[in-house]
């Protein structure tokens, strides 16, 4: 099966996952600065732990200096197929990366896949998380969101920080209520288990699942947070 045309990833795995490959084959990426000044160099590689992905030096230095006055940059790197991956880059910093000089970003909260040379403008990130009535089907149902959701249906949970579970423990018919109204029951095995700081300040669970059932369930979660925007706009 092709790929369709245009495809925005709102799932951190999934842009890490597309950054990781792209960062490997030293993939070109460039950015389009007002008056048509194109900065154009390739990635080097992300770090999923810190959240941050390393783009080399151009050759022009009045372009790298405004690349790095400026906040946030959209760029667009071209893989080998000739696909086209546009997404953000905040927060620049200079670094050194194998003892050699580099330019740091964020990790972005979305990344649109096209191989049309004109393109959507990306939309503004999405804080997308959906309810999800854990373990309605076991022995203590609790309430939770689901945050992300990859391609092959790996995820993360989060939940109150007094609620304990262990890595490996499976959730039966969890239910994920989706925006349009519908509910997804499906079975989640946990993967890895951490404490996290919520932008609010207050702490919670953060667990990695993947999805251990009903696979064709999986499908209209997963589409919350990988978009087919041909589909979308036909």
């Amino acid at each position: 099966m092709s790929r369709p045309e245009n495809l925005l990833f709102r799932s951190h795995i999934e842009i890490c996952r597309i950054l990781q490959v792209l960062a490997q084959s030293h993939c070109a990426i460039s950015a389009e600065f007002r008056g048509g000044h194109l900065f154009s160099s390739h990635l080097l590689a992300i770090d999923q732990g810190s959240s941050r992905f390393y783009i080399a030096y151009c050759a022009n230095k009045s372009l790298n200096a405004l690349l790095l006055a400026s906040p946030s940059t959209e760029f667009t790197a071209t893989d080998p197929q000739d696909l086209h991956f546009t997404f953000e880059g905040s927060v620049p910093e200079e670094t050194l990366l194998d003892d050699q000089p580099a330019i740091q970003f964020n990790i972005p909260n979305t990344l649109l896949l096209h191989n049309q040379r004109e393109h959507p403008r990306l939309p503004a990130p999405a804080d997308v998380t959906l309810r999800c009535v854990a373990d309605e089907a076991g022995v203590i149902p609790f309430e939770s969101h689901v945050t992300d959701v990859s391609h092959d249906g790996l995820g993360c949970l989060i939940y109150d920080p007094d609620i304990n579970l262990e890595k490996g423990a499976i959730l039966k018919g969890c239910r994920i209520v989706i925006p349009n109204g519908d509910a997804v029951i499906a079975d989640l095995v946990l993967r890895h288990i951490a404490t996290v700081q919520l932008p609010d300040g207050t702490f919670a669970h953060r667990a990695g699942f993947r999805f251990a059932s009903r696979k064709d369930e999986q499908q209209k979660v997963i589409k919350q947070f990988i978009q087919d925007l041909d589909k979308k706009s036909a």
